[in-house]
């Protein structure tokens, strides 16, 4: 993840997030403000800024940021989002959890009962809310008594207003962020008047970052959201959905990435629908959802019979390799080769990976990697293939036809295609 990754991967999108550092008062790294990019060309933080546009921008910048770059693109830090109306009263969900995020609640939007009582259920939920480009008016009062922190534009202001609205909100408890420093002067001046928290181009400008990814299937993201809404719908079935789609099981990941704590490692794609939970996997997939893009069939196919083969393959070795580990990793080989990405790379973004998954996709010996090899070695007709390989030939064969029938079919139930 960098801003130079502009890979040349045929059908696969280029995602790209804005962010900008916000220091504490000490210089510290706190978080970023994420920022719409819909090209890497764009420099203004909303390139959309009302109704159904700015519900869009938003919900890409979700996505991307805590969904395709995962855990790299805060390391830690907090990320400042953004919310429309939408999102804040409820109409759209907010995905990510609230230890990830800081909720902007934007200065256009209209205060009125539902926003002030859809702000008190994102606060009662967890997430912490900032007043965004912050100008005092008594009609805010009930929203600075729900947030954390008021941002105020030191630069569209005269420095008595900035004393006049720090004053103001004082009593409610609030921490304050200075937008706009552009100087050393006003770095200083802010300090000195009690802010704990700076962002500007004196601290550091906006970067474009862009990533190549797959885009998710939208028919199996809305297959995904049918099936969770049934109150009977098991990790289980959620992920016999997910594998029928490459991109949207690493985009689980990812987000399964971001979200865990370091205790737990994903051996399989049920793994990390369990740590995601059902009910924060259905607000994710409301949004792939809407913004269903997809990749082309020939990777899909070839990720999905890769990774069927490889679960087929594994009750053939020994050392006790799990099939739904051997289906994930060959499922994750697939789109790392549809991607163009070095494995090593593609890995570095999947940190909650077990570590024997992380290790047979890295090419180090085991019985794990021995199951992808076998395959690997019959999807490329390699007649320097090792005599001892982990699968023989003839089970191979038989393997790799079924998963390539079972992914025909597959696919055809999913576009209707019966072809």
């Amino acid at each position: 993840m960098s801003g130079s990754m502009r890979l040349d991967v045929p059908g696969a999108a280029l995602v790209h997030v804005g962010r900008q550092p916000i220091l504490d008062a000490m210089g510290r790294l706190y978080g970023y403000e994420l920022l719409f990019r819909g090209t890497a060309a764009a420099t203004s933080a909303n390139t959309a800024e009302t109704g159904e546009e700015a519900d869009a921008a938003t919900t890409a910048t979700i996505l991307s940021a805590f969904s395709e770059f995962g855990s790299q693109l805060l390391a830690g830090r907090l990320g400042f989002v953004n919310l429309t109306r939408a999102f804040l009263v409820g109409e759209l969900p907010v995905p990510f959890p609230p230890s990830t995020g800081v909720l902007e609640v934007l200065e256009t939007i209209e205060i009125d009962d539902e926003v002030v009582a859809g702000a008190a259920k994102r606060v009662a939920e967890g997430h912490r809310l900032a007043l965004d480009d912050f100008v005092w008016h008594e009609r805010f009062e009930p929203l600075l008594s729900l947030a954390d922190i008021v941002k105020v534009d030191v630069l569209a202001m005269t420095w008595p207003e900035v004393i006049e609205t720090v004053e103001r909100c004082k009593g409610f408890g609030v921490r304050f962020l200075a937008e706009r420093v552009e100087d050393a002067a006003m770095l200083e001046r802010c300090r000195q008047m009690g802010f704990q928290f700076f962002q500007g181009y004196h601290l550091g400008r906006p970067q474009t970052l862009s990533m190549e990814r797959i885009g998710p299937g939208q028919a199996v993201a809305l297959q995904l959201l049918s099936r969770l809404g049934d109150p009977q719908v098991t990790a289980s079935d959620v992920e016999q959905v997910l594998r029928t789609d490459p991109a949207l099981s690493v985009r689980l990941l990812k987000i399964a990435n971001s979200a865990h704590n370091g205790q737990r490692r994903l051996s399989s794609i049920k793994d990390a629908v369990v740590l995601v939970g059902l009910a924060r996997l259905r607000a994710w997939m409301v949004l792939i959802a809407t913004e269903g893009s997809a990749g082309t069939r020939e990777e899909v196919n070839a990720a999905l019979i890769r990774a069927r083969t490889c679960e087929l393959a594994a009750p053939a070795v020994g050392g006790g390799v799990r099939p739904d580990s051997a289906f994930t990793l060959g499922l994750l080989h697939g789109v790392a080769d549809a991607l163009g990405l070095p494995m090593q790379e593609f890995v570095g973004g999947l940190s909650a990976l077990s570590e024997d998954l992380r290790a047979a996709l890295l090419g180090e010996p085991g019985p794990l990697r021995a199951v992808l090899d076998a395959v690997l070695y019959y999807e490329r007709g390699d007649l320097t293939a090792p005599q001892n390989i982990a699968v023989p030939a003839g089970g191979l064969a038989g393997a790799y036809l079924e998963a390539l029938a079972w992914t025909t079919h597959t696919l055809a139930s999913l576009t209707g295609d019966r072809s």
